[in-house]
């Protein structure tokens, strides 16, 4: 989704080519790209890339490499036409993945390990011809719950995103004084409020009951 903070501060900010969020990675087995240099210019490696470098830590115990990408980017316009032609092409990246299978009995089979070789494209591959790069870390319970699996993983699944994001929308309330029981679950439509706003009515209100706020 758009952030309106990555927008306004790329509007009031010249020179900026490329701009981007971050969050800290949770720990060294999080599946998720690192922002780092390489050879001076910004790039992101591939969780599945990083290899020993992802366990590497500063001596005051935090993850050397931490900042995690959550594809929140934005370009000017004027950088992309620096570059993209009919000729660019983004490099592919190997990603070793479980892909269901029909067998010789006609059968669909769901491997549990990996049983093939996926090449994939990744935007964040033009960050190294930015001429001013920014980045910024921001709050993962405001900007990144990601959704990667079924439920039955218990992380990064429907679940966890809807939970992240009554949670959010509690504390938009919270805010402005409401008291909410425990357990109760807020859940504001996009076009009511994006970022918390509009959202004076539930000023010190008492609420009890679930809520679908449109």
């Amino acid at each position: 989704m758009r952030s309106g903070l990555l927008e306004g501060r790329e509007r009031g900010r010249e020179g900026e080519d490329t701009s981007l969020h971050a969050v800290k990675r949770v720990d060294a087995g999080e599946k998720v790209g690192v922002i780092c240099m390489n050879d001076g210019k910004p790039t992101v490696v591939e969780y599945s890339e990083l290899g020993d470098l992802a366990k590497r830590s500063l001596a005051d115990g935090r993850l050397e490499y931490r900042a995690g990408n959550i594809a929140n980017h934005l370009f000017t316009l004027d950088f992309l036409k620096s570059f993209i032609t009919p000729d660019f092409h983004l490099p592919y990246h190997r990603a070793e993945k479980k892909i269901p299978y029909v067998n010789e009995n006609g059968e669909v089979m769901k491997p549990t390990s990996p049983n093939g070789i996926k090449l994939e494209q990744f935007i964040f591959d033009v960050f190294e011809k930015s001429k001013n790069f920014y980045i910024m870390e921001v709050e993962r319970e405001e900007e990144f719950s990601p959704l990667k699996n079924p439920d039955s993983a218990g992380t990064d699944c429907f679940s966890t995103c809807r939970g992240d994001t009554y949670n959010l929308h509690s504390g938009w309330l919270s805010a402005l004084g409401a008291k909410i029981e425990e357990g109760i679950k807020i859940r504001i439509k996009p076009s009511r409020s994006y970022d918390g706003e509009n959202l004076d009515e539930f000023k010190d209100r008492e609420i009890k009951n679930d809520q679908l706020i449109s």
